[in-house]
């Protein structure tokens, strides 16, 4: 088959370290042509178009520089300040599309906000668009204060809802993604699959090189980790403060935490106010190959998700995969990867004391810790490879290329 992934904004997928996006569009990308399929990457980053067909080479795009009328229209639109509609941005990526496709089967694009090139050049060639939904971008713009108002609010959140219903069909990345889609969106439900998250570490790291695997729990320090975002939304500050309450109560216990965000530096400075600074280790972000090592040495993974819809992100299926204890936030069913008192510990979501109380539970009952993590192994090796999410969403995909070519 011969499919092309878009990305009208793109995460930046050229150079490491790659963040949860980047490595979502590589995985699946790379499975894919394992699998014999043709994909062309093309993507907008940092306001240049991209294209690839082997994630190794990328070629800028040229561009036709901008006509008088257009020039004009948004110098009008910034000083009046008319609502923004994305609509010569989303044109231009049609037309590049269109010049950097032949005998493509599917276009099956990222969606974004206020993106709607490749709804466009659907329609245009009459193949079928298939839509993935990693979360809801309003929310994200929220978070960082960039939420629109008003009419540009009331206009932008048009013109995506009628993207979502236009597409052939969506792919929401989890359960919660897929219930925001049919409550806030008002998409039929009918025309959304969930597809869950993939991870490398299942390939990446040995049963036997797991903490958690070890014949007898071990004496020496429970090791925590937290894997991800530091945004007000990944409830980092929480973790910490919950994390000085096992130090209190005379646990012997250390604290990794791998990755970046605007909450770091304030993360780090609760550790070092609460006097635990020397017992919580900040790496930065680092690429899977380095933190797969450090998640294999923990018996613990966090995800404290506050104040966010979906509780199913990626680092979950990484913690699975290196034999961890889960404690993550979670509600109405949320996160389904995660059985509670299986395959981990659900708590509800800003719930400090809950928090407290989970990991208290792990770090004094040690073979209840090893048997929560070896259950969260053998479910990733099963459920949670990429080749198994790759395999998913081509599965759809065929559903409406067959229906489409008949």
């Amino acid at each position: 088959m011969n499919i092309a992934y878009l990305a009208q904004l793109s995460p930046e997928i050229r150079t490491p370290p790659f963040d949860g996006p980047a490595n979502h569009i590589r995985h699946i990308i790379h499975e894919w042509r394992e699998m014999n399929h043709r994909v062309r990457f093309i993507g907008g980053i940092n306001s240049i178009y991209w294209k690839s067909d082997d994630l190794k080479n990328f070629e800028p795009i040229e561009t036709q520089q901008k006509k008088i009328l257009e020039r004009s229209l948004r110098k009008i639109q910034t000083i009046t300040h008319l609502p923004y509609l994305n609509f010569f941005e989303s044109s231009h990526f049609s037309r590049i599309i269109l010049n950097q496709l032949e005998d493509i089967d599917c276009l099956y694009e990222r969606a974004s906000w206020m993106s709607y090139g490749g709804l466009l050049i659907s329609k245009k060639m009459d193949i079928p668009l298939i839509l993935e939904f990693n979360g809801d971008p309003l929310l994200d713009l929220k978070s960082k204060g960039q939420l629109p108002r008003g009419l540009q609010l009331a206009i932008s959140s048009s013109l995506f809802r009628f993207t979502l219903t236009r597409a052939t069909h969506l792919i929401a990345s989890g359960q919660g993604w897929k219930n925001n889609l049919i409550e806030k969106w008002k998409i039929s439900p009918e025309k959304i699959n969930v597809v869950e998250n993939g991870t490398i570490l299942v390939n990446l790291l040995c049963r036997e090189n797991l903490a958690n695997f070890q014949e007898k729990p071990s004496q020496s320090p429970i090791k925590i980790a937290y894997l991800g975002g530091f945004y007000p939304w990944h409830g980092t500050k929480i973790a910490v403060n919950a994390f000085h309450e096992l130090i209190r109560e005379g646990i012997n216990a250390q604290f990794v935490m791998i990755g970046d965000g605007s909450d770091l530096e304030d993360t780090k400075r609760v550790a070092s106010s609460l006097g635990i600074e020397e017992k919580v280790v900040f790496t930065g972000t680092l690429p899977p190959e380095k933190y797969a090592n450090i998640l294999a040495g923990c018996h613990i993974g966090l995800s404290p998700y506050c104040g966010w819809s979906e509780y199913s992100g990626l680092k979950l299926f990484d913690y699975k995969a290196a034999g961890l204890a889960i404690i993550a936030s979670g509600q109405n069913g949320q996160p389904e990867t995660l059985v509670h008192n299986k395959t981990g510990l659900i708590v509800p979501p800003c719930d400090e004391k809950a928090l407290i109380s989970a990991m208290k539970l792990l770090a004094k009952d040690r073979n209840f810790t090893v048997a929560l993590g070896r259950q969260a192994r053998f479910e990733a090796e099963a459920k949670h490879t990429w080749r198994h999410s790759a395999e998913n969403i081509i599965n759809i995909i065929n559903q409406f290329v067959d229906i489409n070519k008949k």
